[in-house]
């Protein structure tokens, strides 16, 4: 078996990565670079075979539906089967139809994935994958088991310990793979040093704390983020209103169709939602309500006592700092405005502990700009430094 990291060995996003038999070639994700500068255009991924007709692979897997591991699905072969998870393929749908640059061509892409089950067994050629349901800050992300040539690699994609379903991954790694080969994972929190990791349960009793002080909560966060939607909600008290727009509760009620049977965190949350202007009793009652940063919701913002409001910023800081970024200016609409988020990806010490766990023989980072720190972070193990393009025989 061969490990080929197209793009993603030095950098966090616009992830590719090839594993292939003498007879089999699959990808995993294909997707957009990440950039915090205005106008950054990604560079497209050139791959012989999947991206034109130079050879031959046999399919494309996508861990979640995240831009950095998606954004250049349309650079695959048409004929390329896709595979997804389902909920992560309805979510990818519905996105790609409510965005304000409609493609249709992605529209009937998006359509012909296929769908796995977290937990089963399928075989491309000889490759058997087993796809896992982890933590991230995607619902329905997954790792992948990987099994060919005698071998076993875990292929990590992006996740996280600290999350709402964060006691998962020690349950599949305890249960169902223990000892792997080599494991590919990804390293995106190696080179930061926030301090100590804020839970999703943490920040679900902030905004309960919040509820009590404020009489307007409003949250900023990715319309995606689904978890801490669900999470937030849940922390709103009988006889307070939890608001959305109408594309952010199709969203919470698709992911409840497809897992409210699982868990009963996702049941159904008490959400309301409205297409221009929130119900009037909202200003009489108050409570919470997701927000975006743009004008429709600045101006519904400053219909309410900002001595009485609390703006909680639940997104990446970098989106707020960057050169031009407007959120500043939003921010400022209400007297008080706070931070309340975490990463979706592992801590070091929670990536240490997984590697630990799996106790492979090689250690193989990805998804980081600091993969050399990898080796302080594990000095027990063998770990490989590879270059994009570099091919490496596992």
């Amino acid at each position: 078996m061969k490990l080929c990291i197209h793009r993603g060995t030095h950098q966090i996003g616009g992830i590719a990565a090839e594993i292939a038999t003498e007879t089999t070639r699959i990808l995993i994700d294909m997707g957009d670079e990440l950039s915090l500068d205005p106008g950054f255009v990604s560079a497209p991924l050139h791959i012989p075979g999947v991206t034109d007709a130079n050879g031959r692979c046999d399919a494309v897997l996508f861990t979640h539906y995240h831009g950095d591991h998606t954004g250049q699905m349309l650079r695959i072969r048409p004929d390329i089967p896709l595979y997804a998870g389902a909920l992560a393929k309805d979510i990818m749908r519905l996105s790609s139809a409510h965005s304000w640059k409609k493609d249709e061509v992605l529209c009937r892409r998006i359509e012909t994935i296929r769908t796995f089950s977290a937990g089963m067994p399928f075989l491309i050629g000889d490759i058997q994958i087993t796809p896992f349901g982890i933590d991230h800050s995607a619902v329905d992300s997954y790792l992948f088991l990987i099994e060919a040539d005698g071998k076993c690699i875990l292929y990590t994609g992006d996740f996280r310990l600290h999350g709402v379903r964060g006691k998962t991954m020690d349950k599949i790694l305890d249960r169902r793979i223990g000892k792997v080969d080599a494991i590919i994972t990804e390293g995106t929190t190696v080179s930061r040093t926030d301090g100590k990791t804020v839970t999703e349960w943490e920040l679900q009793a902030r905004v309960r704390n919040y509820l009590q002080q404020y009489k307007y909560v409003f949250v900023l966060c990715a319309t995606t983020n689904l978890d801490r939607i669900f999470a937030l909600a849940r922390a709103v008290p009988r006889g307070k209103y939890c608001i959305c727009d109408d594309y952010q509760k199709m969203l919470v009620e698709t992911v409840s169709k497809h897992w409210s049977g699982i868990s009963s965190f996702y049941e159904m949350p008490k959400l309301l939602s409205f297409k221009h202007h929130p119900p009037a009793r909202f200003a009489e009652l108050g409570g919470l309500m997701f927000v975006r940063a743009n004008s429709k919701f600045g101006a519904i913002i400053c219909q309410y006592d900002p001595a009485q409001s609390i703006l909680l910023y639940s997104m990446w800081d970098g989106y707020r700092t960057k050169p031009g970024s407007t959120i500043p200016d939003f921010l400022a609409l209400t007297d008080t405005w706070e931070t309340l988020h975490t990463s979706g990806h592992a801590s070091p010490e929670d990536l240490r502990h997984i590697i630990e766990k799996a106790d492979p023989q090689l250690v193989i980072p990805m998804h980081t700009d600091a993969p050399q720190k990898m080796q302080a972070l594990c000095p027990d193990r063998t770990v490989v430094l590879l270059k994009d393009e570099e091919e490496l025989s596992l």
